[in-house]
């Protein structure tokens, strides 16, 4: 517009001072000279629509802005409750993992966030360990005396003897005498020996193995490692 504006100004600059005070003051100034009245007609209708047009285009901007402005309100809104879901369902898998943590697989005996299979089948304590590793398990490891009870009566339920046993963790075969946990090599903190044991056999075939009996005293006996008997695993 402020083109226009100068554009009348210097039309008006080329007319002489009385002629412009006739053509801007009076409205018989056309009837002088037609063609520069209807230039001026020309140029001010042009002027009042390039005004509306500015009025149009500025009314329509705006409301083109407050439409986007209400799409990037609404965008923002169902991201935030995007995000929300997205947290619950973090929330949901963590829950989820923990009680499936929390469980143990058919076959299996959970105690103290442990879980126990117990195989009666005749097999050698490497044998037994293998196996447990098969399981993505390892021979049982006892670190205390209520482990050890649970064990013992879960075990006494399914002997035929007295003098039946299982494969433990349990063995010597890094250093005479000094037994330790297949699962992680760890000394003993927890022991529950049998009366006289560990004995490697009183001079008979080297007892390099750890057992347990089964007659309900779960007490520990050191035996051949090629010895078959049952076992029980851990995980």
């Amino acid at each position: 517009m402020k083109y226009l504006v100068l554009l009348m100004i210097l039309f008006a600059s080329y007319l002489p001072s009385e002629e412009h005070k006739r053509f801007v003051g009076s409205s018989d100034a056309g009837k002088s000279d037609p063609v520069l009245w209807m230039i001026i007609n020309q140029l001010q209708t042009f002027q009042t629509k390039l005004t509306n047009l500015e009025h149009k285009v500025e009314t329509k901007s705006s409301t083109q802005f407050d439409k986007l402005g209400k799409q990037f309100s609404g965008f923002k809104t169902k991201l935030l409750a995007n995000s929300k879901k997205i947290a619950d369902l973090k929330n949901d898998v963590k829950v989820i993992k923990n009680v499936m943590k929390d469980m143990c697989n058919a076959g299996w005996k959970r105690f103290n966030n442990h879980c126990y299979m117990f195989r009666y089948g005749k097999v050698t304590w490497h044998q037994a360990k293998h196996e447990c590793e098969k399981n993505k398990a390892y021979l049982v490891k006892i670190e205390s005396s209520s482990e050890n009870r649970w064990i013992g009566s879960e075990i006494n339920v399914n002997a035929r003897t007295a003098s039946e046993q299982v494969w433990a963790g349990l063995n010597d075969l890094s250093r005479e005498g000094h037994f330790t946990w297949a699962h992680d090599h760890s000394s003993l903190i927890y022991s529950n020996w049998n009366g006289g044991e560990p004995n490697n056999g009183n001079g008979g075939p080297y007892e390099h193995c750890g057992s347990i009996y089964m007659n309900g005293l779960s007490k520990w006996n050191d035996a051949p490692c090629s010895y078959k008997t049952g076992y029980i695993c851990e995980k």
